[in-house]
C-alpha cells in the first residue's frame, strides 16, 4: 500500500494512504494490526519460483534510489544463506531455486557443509552433507518499519496525504466512495485501492479466498559482545529434515530494536498451521505472546544452529501471514471504483515495491493491465 501510495502520486494522482499507525501497545490494541511492526525480514531474488524471484529482483533494485530521496535507511545489505540437508528429498527445491537465481542473474555460489560452508560460518551448525546458495549483491534484509516510512515519506514530498486512521466503513454511491475512519474523519474519493493485508477481505463485500496463518517469531536478546561476535551472520532459510513441528526456519541476523536491544529473529513453517478466520480471533492472537509449542521448537532449532548462542533472554511474538489460494498476491480491479493489492503469502516484505508498482499502473491505467507478468498470474479468487 505505501509503495502504490508513492508510485500514484508520482503519476500526478491525487491520493491519500490511509491507515493505522502502530499501537504504543499491542495487548490493548482494539483496532487493526499491520505487518510491518518489525525490524527485519529477507531480501533476497533466489526463490524456487520466477515470478517472487522477478518481484524480489526488481524491488531490491531501486532500495538505493528509495533511501536517498527519502533519507531512510532500510537495507542491510547482509546476504542470505537458503540451506538444504538433503537435495535429494522429494519435496525439496534448492535446485530450483538455484534456476531461478541463475534466471534472474543473482549473484550467488553454491557451498556445502564438507567444503566451505563451516569455514565461511564457523560459528553456524547444519547438518553434514547439507548444501547451501549463498547470495550476495545486495540480498540480506529490509526494515520494514523503516520500508514502509521511507515510501510514504516520498509520497508525501510529492504531495501526497497519509491519514493514520482505520477505515471502518466503506460507502459506495454514483458520485464516489466516501470512507470513515476511527478518528471521525470522513474521506471521499472517486476510486480506492485497497491494500490491508489479513483484514482486506472484511473491507470488501464478497470475502476473498485466503488463509490467514497465525505464526510464532522467536527474538533472542545478545550482548554487544555476542552481536559482534555474530555480526557476519546471513539472513538464513533452512528447509529441516523429519523436524515433528516444523518444515523449515528463516532467521535474520543480529539486530536493533526500538528498545535499543539487539537480537536475532527466527520464525518458522508450521507442518499444522494455525488458521484465524475472524477480527476477533486475529485481535486475540495479537494480544497474547504467540504459540508456545511453535516458540520452544523454534527456540531449539535456533540454539541448534548457532551451537554456543549467548542469549541474554528469549521471547516469542505473534505474527500473521496471509497465503492467497495461487500464492500470488491478488492484484486486480473488483469494480470501476475499487483495486485491491493483498496478500502476501509470507514473502511480499522484501517484493512489496514491485507489488506495489503494479497495483500502481493498474489504477493509473483504469483496469488496463500493463504488466510484463500475465494478469493471470494474480487473479483475484473469492470463497
Amino acid at each position: 500500500g505505501a509503495a502504490a501510495s508513492r508510485y500514484l502520486r508520482a503519476a500526478g494522482l491525487a491520493l491519500a494512504a490511509v491507515g493505522p499507525g502502530e499501537p504504543a501497545d499491542w495487548k490493548s490494541h482494539a483496532g487493526p494490526f499491520a505487518s510491518h511492526y518489525d525490524q527485519g525480514r529477507i531480501t533476497r531474488i533466489i526463490d524456487p519460483d520466477s515470478v517472487w524471484g522477478l518481484l524480489g529482483k526488481r524491488s531490491l533494485a531501486i532500495y538505493g534510489e528509495l533511501e536517498a530521496q527519502s533519507g531512510v535507511q532500510f537495507h542491510g545489505p547482509a546476504g542470505c544463506l537458503r540451506v538444504s540437508p538433503d537435495t535429494t528429498a522429494p519435496r525439496d527445491t534448492l535446485m530450483q531455486a538455484e534456476a531461478v537465481g541463475r534466471e534472474h542473474d543473482a549473484t550467488y555460489t553454491v557451498e556445502h557443509t564438507d567444503e566451505g560452508l563451516n569455514e565461511i560460518f564457523p560459528f553456524l551448525s547444519f547438518p553434514a552433507g547439507s548444501t547451501a546458495l549463498w547470495e550476495r549483491g545486495g540480498a540480506g534484509y529490509v526494515n520494514p518499519r523503516q520500508l514502509v516510512q521511507a515510501q510514504l515519506a516520498v509520497a508525501e514530498q510529492q504531495g501526497a496525504t497519509v491519514v493514520r486512521e482505520a477505515v471502518t466503513t466503506i460507502d459506495k454511491g454514483a458520485d464516489g466512495v466516501t470512507l470513515t475512519t476511527d478518528g471521525g474523519q470522513t474521506i471521499r474519493t472517486k476510486q480506492i485501492l485497497i491494500s490491508a493485508g489479513a483484514y482486506s477481505s472484511w473491507l470488501l463485500e464478497r470475502p476473498l479466498a485466503y488463509q490467514r496463518k497465525a505464526v510464532t517469531v522467536v527474538l533472542a536478546e545478545l550482548s554487544a559482545a555476542e552481536a559482534e561476535r555474530l555480526r557476519a551472520t546471513p539472513s538464513i532459510i533452512y528447509r529441516l529434515d523429519n523436524h515433528p513441528v516444523l518444515a523449515s526456519i528463516y532467521s535474520l541476523p543480529p539486530i536493533q530494536y526500538p528498545d535499543g536491544k539487539t537480537y536475532i529473529k527466527m520464525g518458522g513453517t508450521l507442518r499444522t498451521p494455525k488458521l484465524v478466520y475472524s477480527p476477533a480471533e486475529l485481535r486475540e492472537w495479537f494480544h497474547g505472546e504467540g504459540n508456545p509449542v511453535e516458540a520452544a521448537a523454534i527456540q531449539e532449532v535456533l540454539f541448534a544452529m548457532i551451537p554456543n548462542l549467548a542469549a541474554e533472554s528469549v521471547h516469542s511474538r505473534p505474527c500473521v501471514v496471509t497465503y492467497t489460494e495461487h500464492e500470488y498476491p491478488y492484484i486486480g480491479q473488483i469494480d470501476a471504483q475499487t483495486y485491491l493489492v493483498t496478500g502476501g503469502c509470507g514473502a511480499s516484505a522484501k517484493s512489496s515495491n514491485e507489488i506495489g508498482r503494479i497495483g500502481a499502473l493498474l489504477v493509473e491505467n483504469a483496469g488496463a493491465w500493463h504488466y510484463d507478468v500475465p494478469a493471470e498470474t494474480f487473479r483475484i479468487c473469492y470463497e
